[in-house]
């Protein structure tokens, strides 16, 4: 549920409003709190505009004004927020604003604001301020002029970006839309000043081409507005777009009028098929409060002004505001998905629409037999990019791949999503001389030109000369960092499972000495049989068995396929038969005896280290929960994926 609430003016407010709108950045600046005042001197008809602004506050708890007790609060308090990052420096400041009238030409003070923030108190200067005898000392339109002229930032002054010119005596038809006369209906006047939609950029795209919707509250009232229901989005993939990094709110001119905007919710769409599809309409609860006519007319002068700035509060005397619960409705909305073209479909192509670039690398140019290489491919640019799966890469002769390793760096707030992915391939050679990395091609659909368009990067030479012998391994880390093998890279790796191991072996010991004698012999007396009887059991297994069943190079290579196709269901599915095939494989027994404490018995067998045995278990605990859960996203699956595969190489090197 989304719900957004128009601010009165009740100076209370400062204090709440503003724990919402202190912000989560990191910020390196001291927190200061100043009291800004465009001009100290302005005509007795002027208006004078008063920021009290917190900057580089990390938790902004309050913010209090001073007492107005010679001026007239116009407007106010205006909450605002801003942040500027310049060369990494981000600054950031909130705010409360008011516009003030003053009661006459002479001299005077406004005290200090103080603020709460970071579990400091603050407190701004004074201002000292001159009112001369003259009409006014501002030119036509400025800010001291205008009283809701902004001091900059996102206001939510409820009369934020109406820009009325207030006369020295006020119109009340200025107001009319606040006010609800004597047979006026209700339902009328605020269908004609509020209303919500459902905006998107376009309404024709091809299959995998981004659209922008936005949930839009259109208002020139004062209501408390909460969305009860809103679009599905089926049939797209969904990124959500942070509405603290763009601008929410503001103003626009509709059918000749204008209205102040705020965006509920902002998403960018990506059609996964073709055909139309109808998004539903939002369902928006409204609270919406007038002002009697009556009790309107009563007020002149400054009073006026007051009353419209306050007639919501808590304060309005009783029988002087209207309330009315009205539930606006937006229409649907129907788009059009043009599926791709078949004509000059590339045959690699996998469904990538945008525009891109591809490089290759390799981290070393020249490695030895003993040595795993590592082969970098960076696919850059904007479109569906999150959808992009690893390129196929067809391998020379000598040279034994592994799957990729996949990370990425996007900016999801951009339109269409840009950045780029990366995908490792280790690999290892076993045999001197000179292989060629061939060409990796790469095909995307382009919405622009409404054309296929194949990039491929350039070939890659590396040079294998004879190693000392030694076991090699493709989990490597990046470039510029050591292999594991050191005291350190081991406990950093498996220092966890030693701690749990060393734990379960404590507990085994003080159990053993703490038995009766009585029972240390009752073992003793069982171990020989239990023993013998295992034995038998085995030897009974071995006449039944098969010859020991091939290993596959990739025995998880159809699990690979389920996962490049993102489908989660049927991924983890293979994914928990081809590992329980592997290990029927590797230990020799039947699958349908495959249980955990037989893998346990197996593992202690073929002396598996006690590290392996336990990622071994979580694996297999983690694979067996999500075959009955919802289905995952893709990282989490890719994350599966790749323990799993590190748990077949491991077994691999300490199982014969």
């Amino acid at each position: 549920m989304i719900t957004y609430l128009r601010n009165g003016s009740a100076n209370i407010l400062a204090s709440v409003v503003l724990v919402v709108l202190a912000t989560s950045y990191q910020v390196s600046a001291q927190a200061t709190f100043n009291a800004v005042c465009p001009q100290n001197k302005i005509g007795k008809n002027d208006y004078l505009q008063v920021q009290f602004k917190l900057e580089n506050a990390s938790n902004v708890e309050s913010i209090s004004p001073p007492s107005f007790n010679n001026f007239s609060v116009i407007s106010g308090p205006n909450q605002e927020s801003g942040m500027t990052s310049i060369n990494g420096k981000v600054d950031q400041y909130v705010s409360i604003s008011y516009v003030l009238k003053p009661p006459g030409p002479g001299h005077y003070t406004i005290g200090p604001a103080t603020a709460s923030a970071d579990g400091k108190t603050f407190k701004s200067q004074a201002l000292q301020i001159d009112v001369t005898n003259a009409a006014t000392t501002s030119p036509p339109g400025s800010s001291s002029s205008n009283p809701l002229a902004q001091l900059g930032g996102t206001s939510t002054s409820p009369f934020g970006n109406l820009n009325f010119d207030f006369p020295q005596e006020p119109a009340t038809h200025q107001f009319d839309d606040y006010i609800l006369k004597k047979g006026e209906n209700v339902n009328e006047k605020v269908k004609r000043n509020l209303f919500v939609k459902l905006d998107v950029s376009k309404t024709s795209c091809y299959v995998g081409e981004p659209i922008v919707a936005a949930i839009k509250l259109y208002t020139r009232l004062r209501s408390e507005t909460t969305v009860t229901d809103a679009p599905s989005f089926n049939g797209f993939s969904v990124s959500e777009i942070d509405l603290s990094k763009s601008n929410a709110a503001g103003s626009e001119k509709y059918n000749g009028r204008d209205y102040n905007v705020y965006v509920l919710r902002k998403v960018q769409l990506y059609p996964l098929q073709a055909g139309t599809i109808t998004l539903d309409s939002v369902v928006a609860d409204n609270k919406v409060t007038f002002l009697r006519s009556d009790f309107a007319g009563a007020q002149k002068g400054d009073s006026f002004f007051d009353m419209m700035q306050n007639f919501a509060d808590a304060t309005s005397p009783a029988g002087s505001v209207v309330e009315a619960n009205v539930t606006l409705k937006s229409k649907p909305v129907v788009i059009t998905v043009k599926p791709l073209p078949d004509e000059h479909k590339p045959a690699d192509f996998k469904g990538a629409v945008g525009n891109f670039t591809i490089q290759s690398s390799l981290q070393k140019e020249a490695i030895t037999t003993d040595d795993a290489g590592n082969l970098k491919v960076v696919i850059s640019g904007a479109g569906n990019i999150q959808l992009v799966n690893a390129p196929k890469i067809s391998w020379s002769a000598g040279i034994d791949a592994y799957d990729a390793k996949i990370s990425d760096g996007l900016d999801l707030s951009s339109v269409p999503i840009r950045g780029s992915k990366t995908f490792i391939y280790p690999f290892t050679i076993s045999k001197p001389g000179t292989y060629t990395i061939p060409v990796i091609a790469f095909s995307f659909f382009d919405p622009v030109t409404a054309a296929y368009k194949t990039i491929a990067t350039q070939p890659l030479t590396i040079t294998v000369t004879k190693g000392k012998g030694s076991p090699n391994s493709p989990y490597i880390k990046e470039a510029g960092q050591p292999k594991p093998g050191g005291l350190r890279d081991i406990l950093e790796i498996y220092g966890g499972y030693v701690l749990a191991g060393g734990i379960l072996l404590a507990g085994l010991l003080l159990w053993i000495f703490r038995r009766k004698p009585d029972a240390k012999k009752t073992v003793a007396a069982v171990v020989p049989a239990t023993t013998a009887s295992n034995a038998a059991l085995r030897g009974e297994e071995a006449q039944n068995l098969p010859p020991k069943s091939a290993i596959p190079d990739n025995p998880l290579e159809m699990a690979y396929r389920k996962l490049t196709e993102e489908k989660s269901p049927a991924f983890y599915r293979e994914l928990d038969r081809s590992l329980k095939k592997y290990l029927s494989a590797k230990f020799n027994v039947p699958s349908e005896e495959l249980h955990k404490k037989r893998i346990s018995e197996e593992l202690d067998k073929s002396n598996v280290g006690l590290g392996t045995s336990l990622r071994l278990t979580k694996l297999m605990d983690d694979i067996e929960l999500n075959l009955y859960a919802p289905p995952s996203d893709i990282n989490h699956m890719t994350d599966t994926y790749e323990k799993a595969s590190e748990v077949v190489s491991l077994l691999d090197k300490q199982v014969s």
